[in-house]
């Protein structure tokens, strides 16, 4: 039988701990797929969103975090804190349904960088933080690991799973839906899936506190809008149509001077040019044309284009504005973090004008996503800004001073400090092995002294990113970047955001040591060149924008 002393210092231990576990928050963390820097109403976009206005009002906005270029890759370093090389997505996922036993051993061969799908061995967040004691709840694309059961939500440490496995779905009629691990059909009339997500995903956090009502909670809403198939429920596109017969010319114009009022970018920042006919993606591409040099025909047309884009976010903005609301109603917004950001920035996958029919409602064409991603040059798949920069929204009431509330950060970062973060703020551990070896190096830092106002550089060591061959490293006000197979660009973006002014001639030391330090990255993780490692590809190198030999 214990003493009274011993029997206190037990009761006192475990109201502490119970008061930690009370004090930790929840966290959710909002990704959405395809969009570009500049569509929200709060980082001077066309796009009203007044729910993600009110959180970025109320929370930080930082204007220099990064991406990693593309779907998978970022999903992979979001879910892990790892680069995706460290995981096994350095390209996307090999996608395993129907597939031979000869062919998935042929991929077993491959480096473990490019095999296609997040290694079981590599923890995930949702692992880490239900060892500490959350509840882990995810709705949405997955897009890290397909037809193999073991690499999907509930294998990887999620209590439940609502959504889609592979890279894109039919909004309307997804054919990939699951529930857990069952494969099932969408529910009712008027399906969408950005409602379906939300709701699944409120269900989630309601059943949670009844079964856990003292555990806290980690939820992982990847919703698949903008991505293509453009496709919008037709009230919100009427809001939206009619709204951008000016054209993108006007509209970079307009996004830009916003952006400047906003302080989100220097007053001195100028537009990267209107892409000429010289084009990185192959010969989908081509020139993007002067607004008032099309047809009224085609103006109308791309205005419908642009709606239904618009709309697609708009919805989103609807949808968080249902989570916002269960979560004050439930008494959890004050201590809950939520995380908004993309997965890359806006997609030029077609040509200048979209592909875009009512057979086959495709792609919005790079004229649109040149719009989207203002001030910045390149698109999803490339290194340079507007491939690579993504939004973040961080809101967190109780975690974030008053004095901080509506600021902006302007610390460069990327997706394992956002990974860090969930983990400083769960008090979670990463293990300190995998695979039988000691655990990769992680270069994450948790964001938690920028929300609290510290001033000191987040990162001391540069910042790698590669994807098919094109790479960047970021050291301080230095970026050097680079397209496949062609020479480094150095750029000052304290004075030159827009990567206007190539200064690598000006400064070859600079160029030097940050060629070294990418060089290093690069063995490290596993980042082989992409003359190497496109033989890797889980697909045909000649058919994919981005890849040329």
């Amino acid at each position: 039988m214990l003493s009274p002393i011993r029997r206190f210092a037990v009761l006192l231990l475990l109201a502490v701990t119970a008061f930690a576990a009370e004090r930790r928050p929840n966290v959710i963390v909002v990704l959405v797929d395809d969009m570009g820097w500049a569509n929200l109403g709060c980082y001077g976009g066309p796009v009203e969103t007044p729910v993600l206005d009110r959180l970025a009002a109320d929370g930080v906005r930082f204007t220099q975090f990064y991406n990693y270029a593309r779907c998978c890759p970022s999903r992979a370093a979001l879910l892990t804190g790892l680069h995706p090389h460290e995981t096994g997505l350095g390209h996307m996922t090999f996608k395993r349904t129907g597939t031979s036993p000869s062919k998935l051993s042929e991929r077993l061969k491959m480096p473990a960088a490019y095999r296609g799908w997040v290694r079981p061995t590599v923890p995930t967040l949702p692992e880490m933080l239900r060892t500490a004691g959350y509840g882990t709840y995810m709705t949405g694309k997955w897009h890290v690991g397909n037809s193999d059961p073991a690499t999907w939500p509930l294998q990887r440490g999620f209590d439940r799973f609502y959504g889609f496995l592979e890279g894109t779905s039919d909004f309307f009629r997804p054919d990939d839906l699951h529930r857990g691990n069952e494969k099932i059909s969408p529910d009712g009339e008027g399906y969408y899936t950005t409602d379906a997500f939300t709701t699944e995903a409120i269900a989630n956090l309601r059943d949670h506190a009844t079964r856990k009502p003292d555990a806290p909670f980690f939820l992982y809403l990847s919703y698949n809008a903008p991505h293509f198939p453009m496709q919008a429920r037709p009230e919100d596109f009427a809001k939206y149509r009619g709204r951008f017969k000016e054209g993108w010319d006007v509209l970079r114009m307009r996004t830009l001077e916003r952006q400047q009022k906003l302080g989100l970018i220097p007053a001195s920042t100028a537009l990267s040019p209107r892409p000429g006919a010289t084009d990185r993606l192959g010969t989908e591409g081509g020139e993007v044309p002067a607004w008032a040099s099309l047809t009224p025909e085609e103006q109308d047309r791309m205005d419908a284009i642009m709606a239904t884009y618009a709309a697609m976010i708009d919805r989103v903005d609807q949808n968080l504005g249902r989570l916002v609301s269960h979560l004050r109603e439930s008494g959890q917004l004050e201590n809950t973090a939520i995380f908004f950001l993309s997965d890359n920035g806006a997609e030029a996958e077609s040509p200048p004008l979209g592909q875009f029919q009512l057979a086959n409602l495709g792609h919005y064409g790079r004229a649109w996503a040149t719009a989207s991603n203002t001030p910045f040059r390149e698109y999803k798949h490339f290194t340079h800004e507007g491939g690579i920069l993504t939004p973040l929204i961080v809101h967190w009431p109780q975690g974030i001073s008053p004095a901080q509330r509506g600021t902006l950060s302007h610390q460069n970062g990327f997706l394992p400090d956002l990974v860090a973060t969930c983990l400083d703020l769960g008090a979670a551990t990463r293990p300190a092995t995998m695979e039988g070896r000691p655990a990769p190096v992680v270069d994450g830092r948790t964001l938690r002294p920028v929300l609290a106002g510290a001033t000191a550089p987040l990162h001391d060591a540069p910042i790698c990113l590669e994807h098919e061959g094109n790479r960047m490293v970021r050291d301080g006000r230095w970026k050097l970047v680079g397209f496949f197979r062609e020479p480094w660009e150095l750029y000052d973006l304290e004075t030159d955001r827009a990567e206007a002014r190539n200064v690598a001639a000006a400064h070859p030391d600079i160029v030097r040591r940050l060629e070294a330090a990418y060089a290093t990255w690069a063995t490290r993780v596993g980042a082989l060149p992409w003359d190497e490692a496109q033989h890797h590809s889980v697909y045909d190198a000649d058919t994919k924008y981005g890849i040329r030999r």
